[in-house]
């Protein structure tokens, strides 16, 4: 921590005081082995921020694969799926073995993810002088138009979508209840950049009729 600027360290403190707390809380159940799968996801998603910024810093245009597979761990899914499972009782040893394998179900989770967002997000990071998308580096590659881009990257999410359908409903070894929580994150990003609109930037526009809908105007059943 003594590396870290005085700023950083306020911030890994807390993050380091919130682990602690976590195992505290979870020894007691016999559970404290989560909180080391939630660690190791937040520092892979700390090594592929690193490297985005290293390629933004160095003007540096990735292959797509390579993006596509760091972008998936920026996306954060597998952080917040990790992190999720921490206080879940069927989240055994072995469920997070098999999520930190990255299954399937899981980076098809991660694509949609890290797609849609770039579509949605692309106009406003350019604005903020990033240059390195999905998009950029498939045209790049490629050779293709953005028309052509785009025409491709709808087909790489539908192919996710049914990914996870194949996955979710085949027979697996891990409960239910671990599975649907990766499906339920997917849908969630669906929600938040439906029709290519970035409701993490502008939840006002996108998120906002949503929230009132199931909180101020829901239907009584």
């Amino acid at each position: 921590m003594d590396k870290l600027p005085d700023y950083m360290k306020i911030c890994y403190k807390a993050l380091l005081d919130l682990y602690d707390q976590y195992e505290e809380e979870l020894r007691q159940y016999g559970r404290s082995f989560a909180v080391y799968y939630a660690k190791a996801t937040m520092k892979e998603i700390a090594r592929s921020y690193n490297m985005e910024a290293k390629w933004f810093f160095e003007g540096h245009m990735p292959s797509f694969a390579d993006y596509m597979a760091d972008g998936n761990i920026s996306s954060g899914n597998y952080l917040l799926v990790s992190t999720s499972y921490v206080g879940m009782n069927s989240a055994t040893k072995e469920a997070f073995d098999w999520l930190m394998k990255q299954p399937k179900i899981q980076v098809a989770s991660a694509t949609i993810g890290r797609i849609i967002n770039d579509i949605a997000s692309c106009e406003f990071e350019k604005e903020r002088g990033q240059v390195v998308t999905c998009i950029e580096c498939y045209i790049n590659e490629y050779g293709v138009s953005k028309e052509e881009a785009m025409k491709e990257f709808s087909n790489m999410v539908e192919n996710a979508w049914k990914d996870i359908n194949e996955e979710f409903v085949k027979e697996n070894h891990v409960p239910m209840e671990i599975i649907k929580r990766i499906l339920n994150f997917a849908r969630v990003i669906d929600v938040i950049y439906k029709h290519y609109e970035d409701g993490y930037t502008i939840p006002e526009k996108v998120l906002k009729p949503h929230i009132i809908a199931l909180l101020v105007d829901s239907i009584k059943v």
